[in-house]
């Protein structure tokens, strides 16, 4: 039920009407079609008893009688907003401001409503407005900060969100809003600052610990994120994005048995998230990597292509290729991961897949300096010689401008 206005006053109490008095207003609507003001307390009436369409038909026929209604116009407004009729509130609130330009519900309702709608321009002029009347209105300070930060002025939004914080200093959502915005910056020790204020403010505040732990992580915190991501999931397991960055941390220090945990989970919230498909498969195959001691020859070779380490087991290789094929069938366009599938088909001894793979890695990106390296190799173990001199060749003239 909208919170209604009644007298211009925001917010005031209502009680249940009676029968009696909805059928008092009906009767003087019957003997006087044209009372304006009997159709507006119907209006009241009908919303009190949770009558939302009747409500906005008895105030749309109240201000048709009288267009300068101003207070039918505002309860208008607000039970359209309710009713998601987004034209008919702008309406609405755009006659209230033309006989109130200084009136603080319309114009915050006005912004908000452009807000929604992606009218950035026009929703910070509205909330300036507010401003003008009453600066100390935190919640159109912080989404004023909302707005900026939206259309990309991150140094007014962050003015903002700290006028937000300076008249509320345990506003949670106006020191969340500051951290993502240190954290786009690259303001690393600001961002942890006021994330970890969020958290302390409101310790269940799932995003607030997911953004900790992009933070940290991009500080090369690798246990403080996992315990940010950690503690994130805890509280909202359904968010693939949290399992997909635990799951990017668990492998940059090889516990692959968790990060394949991760990984799965991200396929079971989201299908069709083709990187996580190519970590899962990444992931499956580092699991079984044995660090078996080469040649020199062996180990500048795998320093690009790491077709000389064998996997340990056929079913980890099995896993790689099936979740790569499948990260492919979602997005056909990423090099990385033809190559990954091309190292785990020549790793299977699976030749020609191995080679058509490669062959799409340098399709999509002919300067993948390491997928002209082993198309070499897969190519010499073919036998074809002259195919496998002409990759070489590739290579050698890329290792001088790109190294991949």
């Amino acid at each position: 039920m909208a919170v209604l206005v009644s007298g211009g006053i925001y917010g005031c109490s209502k009680v249940d009407m009676p029968d009696e008095v909805i059928a008092a207003y009906r009767k003087a609507i019957q003997i006087n079609p044209k009372m304006a003001v009997a159709h507006y307390n119907l209006g009241i009436a009908y919303n009190d008893r949770t009558m939302v369409d009747e409500a906005i038909a008895e105030l749309k026929k109240a201000t048709e009688i009288d267009p300068d209604y101003k207070d039918a116009l505002l309860q208008l407004g607000l039970l359209c907003v309710e009713k998601g009729l987004r034209e008919d509130a702008i309406a609405a609130f755009e006659a209230v401001i033309r006989l109130d330009p200084k009136n603080e519900i319309a114009l915050g309702k006005l912004a908000d409503i452009y807000k929604s709608r992606k009218m950035f321009g026009e929703a910070i002029q509205e909330y300036e407005k507010v401003l003008e009347a009453n600066p100390n209105d935190v919640v159109v300070q912080y989404n004023l900060g909302a707005v900026y930060a939206e259309k990309n002025i991150p140094d007014e939004a962050i003015k903002a969100f700290k006028k937000a914080i300076e008249l509320n200093p345990n506003y949670t959502d106006a020191h969340f809003g500051l951290g993502q915005i240190y954290f786009d910056k690259k303001q690393y020790d600001e961002a942890v600052f006021e994330l970890k204020k969020t958290t302390d403010i409101n310790p269940n505040h799932a995003l607030a610990h997911y953004y900790l732990g992009l933070t940290y992580y991009a500080q090369h915190d690798n246990l403080k994120a996992a315990e940010a991501f950690r503690r994130s999931k805890e509280i909202d397991n359904k968010n693939p994005k949290v399992h997909y960055h635990l799951g990017i941390v668990y492998a940059d220090e090889r516990l692959f048995d968790e990060a394949i945990e991760e990984f799965r989970m991200v396929i079971k919230l989201d299908p069709r998230d083709a990187e996580a498909h190519y970590r899962l498969g990444k992931a499956y195959a580092d699991k079984r990597v044995l660090a078996n001691a080469i040649s020199t020859v062996r180990k500048a070779a795998a320093a690009h292509y790491n077709i000389q380490n064998p996997y340990s087991d056929k079913r980890a290789l099995d896993e790689a290729i099936t979740s790569l094929q499948k990260s492919i069938e979602i997005n056909p366009y990423n090099p990385s991961v033809y190559f990954d599938l091309g190292s785990a088909y020549s790793q299977s001894r699976i030749l020609d897949e191995a080679a058509a793979a490669l062959e799409e890695t340098i399709r999509i990106d002919p300067n993948f300096a390491k997928a002209h390296y082993g198309l070499s190799i897969i190519y010499e173990r073919k036998g074809m010689k002259e195919e496998a001199q002409r990759e070489l060749s590739s290579y050698r003239q890329l290792t001088g401008e790109c190294r991949k």
